[in-house]
C-alpha cells in the first residue's frame, strides 16, 4: 500500500496541474494492491474530492458548462454501456483497442496544431464506457476539449467538472451493482482521501506557473502515456 499512497499523492497533483493524470497514475497501484472492482470504486470515490477541489480552485464560472453538458448527458449511458461491454469483450482486449487509439489520437493532437473539431456526444460516450470498464476516462475528453480550443483554465475546470459527474455516477453504480466487494472500507479510504488533499495542494500551486504552450504540451503527452499504458496492460493481459 505504500506505492498505492504515492501513486495517489503524485496523480492528485498531476491532475491538480493539468486537469487530468489521477487515474493514469494512481490506478496501476491501485490495482495492484486492491481487488479490481474495490480498486475502480476507489479511484471513482477519490476522484469526486479531487475534482471538487479542482473545480473550487478555479471557480464554478471558469467551466464552460454549455459546452461540456451535451457530452455529460451522453457519457450516462456510456456508464452502462462500459459494464455491458466488459461482460461481452475480455478486458485486456479492450485496454489494448482503447491504448491504441488514444496513442494515434494523442500523436496527431501532438504534431497538428490545426484542430479539427469533435463530437461531444462520441466523447461523452467512450469516456463514460471507459469510465465502468477500464477506469481511465480522460483521453477522449481531453482530445475532444483541446480540438475545442479550449484555454488552459478552461480545459482545467471543465475537464475536473466532468470528471465530478462521471465519477460520481460511476461510482454509485459500481457500488450498485458489485455491492460489497466494491466498497472500499473507511481505515483504506480517508487516509487515501488525505493524499489527494495534500496532491492538489501541490499540483495547484503548479498549474499557476505553467504558460499556456507548455501546459497543452503537457496534457496531450499525458494522454498519449495513458494510451501506452493502457496498450501495455492490454498486451500483459492477453500474452
Amino acid at each position: 500500500m505504500i506505492l498505492a499512497a504515492a501513486a495517489t499523492l503524485a496523480g492528485a497533483a498531476a491532475q491538480s496541474a493539468t486537469g487530468f493524470g489521477f487515474a493514469l497514475i494512481a490506478g496501476p497501484a491501485l490495482f495492484a494492491a486492491l481487488d479490481p472492482h474495490e480498486a475502480v470504486t476507489v479511484l471513482a470515490l477519490l476522484g469526486v474530492l479531487l475534482s471538487v477541489l479542482v473545480v473550487a480552485d478555479a471557480g464554478w464560472r471558469t467551466v464552460r458548462w454549455r459546452a461540456i453538458l451535451p457530452m455529460l448527458a451522453a457519457a450516462l449511458p456510456g456508464l452502462g454501456l462500459g459494464l455491458l461491454v466488459l461482460e461481452l469483450v475480455s478486458k485486456a482486449g479492450l485496454q489494448l483497442g482503447v491504448g491504441v487509439a488514444v496513442i494515434l489520437g494523442g500523436l496527431f493532437q501532438l504534431r497538428h496544431r490545426v484542430r479539427r473539431r469533435t463530437s461531444p456526444a462520441l466523447a461523452g460516450i467512450v469516456s463514460g464506457a471507459l469510465t465502468t470498464s477500464i477506469g481511465i476516462s480522460g483521453p477522449p475528453l481531453v482530445l475532444w476539449l483541446e480540438s475545442e480550443g479550449f484555454g488552459a483554465a478552461e480545459m482545467r475546470a471543465s475537464l475536473s467538472a466532468a470528471f465530478l459527474a462521471m465519477n460520481a455516477a460511476g461510482g454509485a453504480l459500481l457500488l450498485a451493482a458489485n455491492g460489497s466487494k466494491a466498497a472500499p472500507g473507511a481505515g483504506l479510504l480517508l487516509p487515501l482521501l488525505g493524499l489527494v488533499a495534500v496532491g492538489y495542494a501541490g499540483g495547484a500551486v503548479a498549474f499557476r506557473r505553467l504558460p499556456e504552450r507548455l501546459f497543452r504540451t503537457i496534457v496531450l503527452v499525458l494522454v498519449v502515456a495513458a494510451g501506452v499504458a493502457s496498450a501495455v496492460a492490454g498486451i500483459v493481459g492477453l500474452a
